[in-house]
């Protein structure tokens, strides 16, 4: 399976958006194949952002897509410190961290590979007008939990997610 997630941080906020506090950061997360698109204000620095946006992809993958069975998933992302991070010795994700805990954790579940892909390219940069419907004859099961039902509200304007 293919994925793709981005983060960006954008400082122009209209006021009256600000004013209700919402947050400037913004994690997405695409699976093509799918037809999936995730975004999610929040707060953090652009790599924490960036981490979030890829353990969102893989609980979602591990949550809700488990009845397709997925084990390799190959994740593609435009920030090269992120991608330079699952370097053998890198500062933001050294051994004994919490990232580094959370991804062996995933990593007895699936195969995961991740590498760059140019802005233009990525998928979760893209406008949901560009994901095109699913067939009609074809379907995907999600794997829904009766508790995330009983919890689904409309709020047109969330605050973020405070990252750690």
């Amino acid at each position: 399976m293919k994925g793709y997630i981005a983060a960006f941080i954008n400082p122009k906020l209209d006021p009256s958006l600000e004013a209700r506090g919402l947050s400037a950061g913004m994690i997405c997360f695409a699976i093509p194949d799918y037809g999936i698109l995730f975004r999610c204000r929040t707060e953090g620095s652009l790599l924490d952002l960036e981490f979030s946006a890829f353990f969102s992809l893989l609980e979602f993958v591990k949550s809700k897509l488990k009845e397709e069975n997925i084990r390799n998933v190959e994740i593609y992302s435009s920030n090269p410190t992120f991608v330079f991070s699952f370097s053998k010795n890198s500062a933001s994700m050294p051994v004994g961290s919490a990232r580094r805990q959370l991804l062996s954790q995933y990593l007895k579940a699936m195969k995961i590979a991740v590498s760059y892909v140019k802005p233009v390219a990525n998928k979760a940069l893209l406008s949901p007008a560009h994901y095109p419907s699913l067939p009609a004859d074809q379907t995907v099961k999600l794997n829904l939990d009766p508790a995330d039902l009983n919890r689904v509200e409309f709020k047109p304007f969330q605050t973020g997610v405070k990252v750690s």
